[in-house]
């Protein structure tokens, strides 16, 4: 097997999860990591592929159509507890069924709420001024300016993805910003041809200019993130949920960061990304010599059985039960521990994970953002149904072209470099770069996938 390498947590050889499933099943397996982007790309060019390869939807659309992954759809009668697994999971049977029935991969599912972005502020700079957290853009643009009369050196707002923020961003204003499915009508939609859009970019536009958010936000990064929320430079922000436990633990002199609930843009209500999902998942090598191994670990991985043991661990050895509940051994302080002691959550090592495995390990403190996130989750996923090879290719000159555009023009707006009276043109512009078409290619898909 191969899986992405992680620096928190690199695989050892000793891991428990590959021990248990030693135990379980009797199979032995190699887990190694890519090297580099093209890893994969080298191994499916070669012939020389894994058994199994950690892999993203970009990838199996990519290499599945070249023939290198197995039709898992036709192997269902070896594994059951795959089959209950999707018949119970109908969104993510959806979401790796090809246009011509083919299953070419299999999604992990149960972690998906640490991909959740959230809001979230300094709760103890807020009292601290007798601030009240913003429930609207407009309060947000009001608190941010007090902000930065109290520290002129600070910038209030401060984010590190990006262009890919807005993703965040958009459901406060009643949409995602590029391809999604509109919740209202069904059908497939670019939504920055909303003006709800525009309006989102008029805001960012005014904080840019007012200094609110760094000028280097395009390129921000985890580091730099990072010290400007440590430092007192930044008191408002969007970030993975679990951050906000892992900043408050380096927070010092009681600083302390809280959920925040979405500011609202436009429309009735303000939204979350609903982002609580996993992309990852397995596919197997076409020309696998192992394909009962495969196929028996499959069915383990997606077992109830298979789900407890490679998400808690063994009793005795890495949790116990109290009072009729698993709990964690004392000697693991943090989920980040369990994953590199033990591979517990770590990439390839489970199908089907426990999630309250997972929320165990956060402090009681810091559960209040997994259970106030959910009441604010857009109503659907922006998620693309998947597209035929040949529809892939008929529109891959077009997505290019408005994802370059969209990216270099919606960033000059923000950052004053293109005046918002221009904004016609921007839209005019996606339309002549074949948007409809794009819409048109990805209706027919999802029609396609209702049935």
């Amino acid at each position: 097997m191969i899986s992405e390498y992680a620096t928190g947590w690199p695989p050892k050889p000793g891991w428990g999860v590959w021990k248990w499933v030693k135990e379980e099943t009797n199979i032995t397996v190699d887990h190694k990591t890519y090297t580099s982007p093209e890893s994969l790309a080298l191994s499916v060019a070669s012939g020389e592929m894994p058994d199994i390869m950690s892999v993203y939807p970009t990838e199996v659309q990519k290499f599945g159509p070249q023939g290198a992954f197995l039709d898992l759809s036709k192997h269902m009668d070896k594994m059951p507890n795959v089959k209950k697994f999707l018949a119970e999971h109908p969104d993510i049977t959806a979401r790796i069924t090809q246009p011509d029935g083919k299953i070419l991969s299999l999604l992990n599912d149960g972690t998906g709420e640490g991909n959740q972005l959230v809001w979230f502020y300094r709760d103890d700079i807020f009292a601290k001024h007798n601030l009240q957290p913003p429930k609207t853009w407009d309060e947000m643009y009001t608190t941010a300016k007090k902000l930065k009369e109290l520290y002129p050196d600070s910038y209030p707002l401060v984010f590190r993805h990006g262009i890919g923020t807005l993703i965040t961003f958009g459901p406060s204003f009643g949409i995602y910003p590029e391809y999604y499915k509109d919740p209202t009508t069904g059908k497939m939609k670019y939504g920055a041809t909303d003006p709800n859009f525009k309006k989102m970019v008029e805001y960012l536009n005014k904080f840019y200019m007012e200094g609110l958010f760094p000028k280097d936000w395009l390129s921000m990064d985890y580091k730099g993130w990072t010290q400007f929320i440590t430092t007192n430079k930044s008191f408002m922000s969007v970030q993975f949920i679990g951050q906000i436990e892992i900043m408050n633990n380096q927070l010092q002199n009681g600083g302390h960061l809280k959920f925040m609930a979405p500011p609202l843009g436009a429309g009735s209500k303000a939204y979350l990304p609903n982002a609580g999902y996993e992309d990852r998942g397995f596919a197997v090598a076409s020309n696998t010599k192992n394909l009962d191994a495969v196929l028996r670990f499959f069915d383990y991985v997606y077992s109830e059985k298979g789900r407890t043991i490679q998400s808690w661990g063994k009793e005795g050895e890495t949790y116990t039960v109290v009072n009729g509940k698993k709990k964690f051994n004392d000697t693991f302080k943090t989920a980040a521990d369990i994953t590199r002691e033990a591979g517990i959550g770590s990439a390839g090592t489970y199908g089907w994970f426990d999630y309250e495995a997972w929320l165990s390990m956060v402090k009681p403190s810091e559960q209040e953002p997994y259970i106030e996130a959910k009441k604010y989750r857009y109503p659907t996923a922006k998620i693309l149904p998947i597209l035929s090879k040949e529809e892939t290719d008929s529109i891959s000159t077009q997505q290019d072209q408005i994802n370059k555009y969209y990216t270099t023009a919606v960033s000059k707006f923000i950052m004053g470099e293109t005046p918002m009276t221009e904004w016609d043109s921007f839209v005019s512009t996606l339309n002549q770069y074949g948007l409809q078409k794009v819409l048109d290619t990805y209706q027919k898909a999802l029609d396609r996938q209702k049935k």
